[in-house]
């Protein structure tokens, strides 16, 4: 069942996310799909990356236009869920929140 209220652009060729994290590499990873209050972003289930957040961190996300959302956005992490079919199956989705535009 459908929970979003608004709709989400999922055609987003070269939209990615940027996180820079203390003490590791930048993370660039591809938006899967993106709305004016929200993001998910594809993520390898192996990846070092899902050991480094957790469901209401909050981050400073770089948002790198494909098309779509750009620069720096205040975002909570509102989970992290599975992809069980498609193109990504086996990947996760970091489903984000965003709060606020930093300047």
């Amino acid at each position: 069942m459908e929970r979003r209220r608004e709709a989400r652009a999922t055609e987003l060729p070269n939209q990615r996310a940027e996180f820079k994290l203390t003490y590791v590499p930048v993370y660039q990873l591809k938006v899967r799909d993106l709305s004016a209050k929200g993001a998910g972003i594809v993520v390898r289930a192996d990846s070092n990356f899902l050991k480094m957040i957790q469901v209401g961190q909050e981050l400073d996300v770089k948002m790198i236009p494909g098309t779509g959302l750009s620069g720096y956005q205040r975002s909570r992490v509102a989970h992290v869920t599975e992809l069980k079919e498609g193109r990504y199956r086996g990947h996760m989705v970091v489903g984000l929140s965003f709060l606020s535009k930093v300047s």
